[in-house]
């Protein structure tokens, strides 16, 4: 008969798709109970955070692994975020060399965060990429909790920011420690993208929530056009 501990973790495992649970589950409840032999315990506990924690990790990394179509969303909607947070950088800037203070709420730093985090993404440095895009994300976050704070969240700051806290999750849930290495290919999108960002402001030197739409937009089609996630992907040496 199931203990309450079992029923428990047998719960928290749920999180992993049935295929896997199928092959798996009997052995990591073992695991799980092996050390937990109390009737007091086996009764009333639950599992620990850390497990809690490792299980959902091993969720994530299963079901956006490399192969699976889920995954390859995923990372292409990271890089393809990014792509639209480098081409607003380069209206920003264009905007600013032009006409002076730009008028947005996006800090330099913003900026520089944004290009850290694609550039190591695509150089295969996960952690510091993934460490800059959840700094994005928490400041899309921070920013739309102050908004909603002080009334009615205007449409440019959703506009803005939605986009970029969704593809800072996607960043950090899809470029886990296991999944494949980006396409080169993304290298040479990303100068087009600038360059289409720079012209895209050079007649009308302001920028408005069009001009934020018109970045992404931008990023999607240039992604679309050069199709990066079809070029061979470099597999590293053993």
């Amino acid at each position: 008969m199931r203990s309450n501990l079992e029923r428990r973790y047998r719960a928290l495992l749920r999180v992993l798709p049935a295929w896997y649970r199928a092959e798996r589950e009997e052995e990591m409840v073992g695991i799980f109970l092996a050390d937990r032999d109390d009737e007091l315990d086996l009764e009333h506990g639950w599992p620990g955070w850390g497990e809690a924690g490792a299980t959902l990790a091993l969720a994530v990394r299963v079901r956006l692994a490399a192969g699976r179509a889920a995954g390859t969303a995923a990372r292409v909607l990271a890089l393809t975020g990014l792509l639209g947070q480098l081409v607003a950088a380069a209206q920003s800037w264009t905007v600013a060399a032009r006409v002076g203070s730009v008028g947005d709420d996006r800090g330099w730093w913003y900026d520089v965060v944004a290009v850290v985090a694609f550039a190591a993404l695509v150089a295969g440095r996960r952690v510091p990429g993934r460490v800059a895009a959840g700094l994005l994300g928490v400041g899309a976050a921070v920013s739309l909790v102050a908004s909603a704070a002080a009334g009615p969240v205007p449409w440019p700051a959703l506009v803005w920011h939605v986009p970029a806290l969704v593809t800072a999750v996607a960043a950090v849930a899809a470029f886990h420690r296991e999944s494949p290495p980006v396409s080169r290919r993304w290298w040479a999108v990303a100068p087009v993208a600038l360059v289409a960002g720079i012209a895209s402001v050079v007649v009308v030197p302001a920028l408005s929530t069009g001009t934020m739409l018109l970045a992404w937009l931008i990023a999607v089609v240039v992604v679309a056009v050069s199709r990066p996630w079809s070029a061979r992907v470099p597999v590293p040496a053993a």
